[in-house]
């Protein structure tokens, strides 16, 4: 599943030109990713006004992303020095795992649509805004429509708007908010196909 964009693919290139690779994750990479991932949530969760501990990412560890390298995608952004400045989980499921979301609510079999939900996603402070969180959403697609899955499915909160922004513009639709966690925290979903 490995894909190298540049810059004529829709890649977006890092500072000194060089394009950025999109690839699934290895497991030596594991502390890196954590390191990342540890980073973004924090401030995410400022940003957002979320406490740290309503955030399920900050309790993960290096045992936990090892072992999402074994039953899902990750998939890891790196750039011309091979350093992981991007990450994001691919979780293959059902859309019966959904039963609040809408979207799915007039589906004859909801246990028989395939999704993929999008979690863990981060992008290195100092990357933010250079195209990296875009190549590893146009990735997540790609993976999503070679293997006939039409829906992709993420959670964020609502109050920080420049996440929800961000998914907004890549077509994404806000199907339901939850607030069992103590803040707005929308189901967002884009169909494929």
């Amino acid at each position: 599943m490995e894909k190298e964009y540049s810059g004529s693919e829709g890649g977006a290139p890092d500072s000194s030109g060089t394009p950025n690779t999109v690839r699934p994750a290895m497991h030596w990479e594991a502390p890196a990713i954590n390191r990342l991932i540890h980073d973004s949530m924090r401030t995410y969760s400022s940003l957002a006004g979320i406490r740290e501990d309503h955030l399920d990412s900050l309790r993960d560890g290096i045992p936990e992303i090892i072992e999402a390298m074994r039953t899902s995608v990750v998939l890891v952004a790196l750039d011309e020095a091979s350093t992981v400045v991007g990450t994001v989980r691919l979780c293959f499921r059902n859309a019966d795992q959904y039963p609040d979301a809408s979207v799915f609510k007039d589906q004859e079999h909801p246990d028989r649509i395939a999704v993929i939900y999008l979690t863990r996603f981060a992008v290195l402070q100092s990357n933010r805004g250079s195209g990296i969180g875009s190549l590893l959403i146009s990735e997540a697609e790609r993976i999503a429509r070679s293997e006939g899955v039409s829906y992709i499915l993420l959670h964020t909160a609502l109050s920080n708007e420049a996440v929800a922004g961000f998914y907004l513009r890549r077509d994404f639709n806000i199907d339901s908010v939850d607030l069992s966690r103590d803040y707005p925290r929308a189901l967002f979903y884009k169909q494929l196909f």
